[in-house]
């Protein structure tokens, strides 16, 4: 493969993750102008599928191949590096959020800010609630898919060590382990509120070892066309869409009526979220979506935002906290509501320039040490 191919290939993987870390910041602004354009308003999966997805697909071009050709010992170490790190930023994250929501609460007398999302146990128990947040027992919404992210990471070696022997075994025993998760109603417990994790790591791991299989065979994915397979793929985001749109508005309740039976639940990556997700996947890559966009004036931004994932990521998590309490203390028109997000979605750009040029110094200094 040459490195101009394989250059472009990593470059359509940062743009997505950047595509994907704006839609989740939308997102966590619930209500706002946005909302209404990103991708789940017009199918079963959302941009919490893709994140996981392309975090499979990096983890294998960054460590898959030295796992898979013998050199164990430096990808499990990058690894658990890697897991330390993102776990630090979900405590300071979560920490970072409470004192957010409880200095706005006491400010604005308001004490509905700490009412939902996990939040209202801060007040009912702050000693637990502590202890909860560091051990990941306790997550606060909009804040919980970093934790996924860290047991993935966590389980990567034995996901590879599977890979190693047969790259379909590690698929065959990921969606056992899905399946078997599901039937049996495994998850991971919280605590000190009962319950299970909002991601459930048995269930999701399999859209991770799913990106992480085609992260190994990028180039086959990549050059993989099939006419009959893009129809079907078609055909189910076409039945997606007129399901959830209520039969184009034809059909009112359609949504309802079907929902609680076509399986679309969050926390066990039901079957219609994960077959919708890689219909649309298939989709995009079959039509060349991301070779036409890469001409487009977003693909530089979105690359840059990609590349540097981690601290735009913990960004825009603060900045939507921010949004939320300005929403709820003060309900603003369209057009305010508009310019808030947009500055916020300015902001992840400005994040990501800040870091790159910290990167850039850098690898100077190095250089000439």
């Amino acid at each position: 493969m040459d490195s101009k191919g394989e250059r472009r290939r990593i470059d359509a993987i940062d743009f997505w993750r950047g595509f994907v870390l704006v839609s989740i910041f939308v997102n966590h602004v619930p209500g706002n102008v946005f909302e209404r354009l990103t991708h789940k308003n017009i199918g079963l999966s959302d941009a919490a599928e893709a994140f996981v997805f392309l975090s499979g697909i990096s983890v294998a071009l960054a460590y898959g191949r030295r796992f898979l050709s013998g050199e164990v010992g430096a990808p499990i170490h990058a690894l658990g590096r890697r897991a330390l790190t993102i776990y630090g930023v979900q405590v300071l994250l979560s920490f970072a959020a409470i004192a957010f929501f409880v200095t706005a609460a006491i400010l604005f007398d308001d004490k509905g800010l700490l009412a939902e999302h996990g939040r209202d146990i801060i007040l009912g128990d702050p000693a637990r609630a502590l202890i909860a947040i560091v051990g990941l027992s306790h997550q606060l919404g909009y804040f919980n898919i970093l934790p996924l992210y860290i047991v993935l990471l966590l389980g990567t070696p034995a996901i590879l060590a599977l890979a190693r022997v047969s790259g379909v075994l590690m698929l065959t025993v990921s969606a056992m382990v899905y399946v078997g998760a599901r039937m049996m109603g495994l998850n991971l417990p919280t605590w000190p509120v009962q319950g299970g994790w909002f991601f459930n790591p048995f269930a999701w791991q399999f859209l991770y070892c799913i990106g992480l299989f085609i992260g190994l065979h990028l180039r086959d994915a990549m050059e993989m066309r099939d006419n009959m397979l893009f129809a079907a793929c078609l055909a189910i985001l076409v039945a997606s869409f007129f399901v959830l749109t209520d039969g184009f508005h034809l059909v009112p309740g359609l949504w309802e009526d079907l929902r609680g039976s076509i399986d679309v639940g969050k926390t066990n990556l039901g079957l219609g979220r994960l077959l919708h997700f890689l219909a649309l996947t298939y989709v995009l890559s079959h039509i060349g979506l991301t070779r036409f966009l890469a001409r487009t004036p977003i693909h530089a931004p979105l690359c840059l935002i990609g590349r540097h994932s981690l601290p735009v990521f913990a960004a825009g998590s603060l900045l939507s906290a921010l949004d939320q309490i300005i929403q709820h203390v003060r309900p603003m028109p369209i057009f305010e509501e508009a310019t808030l997000v947009g500055i916020g979605i300015l902001m992840h750009y400005i994040v990501a320039r800040a870091f790159a040029g910290r990167s850039s110094r850098r690898r100077i200094q190095t250089g000439s040490a």
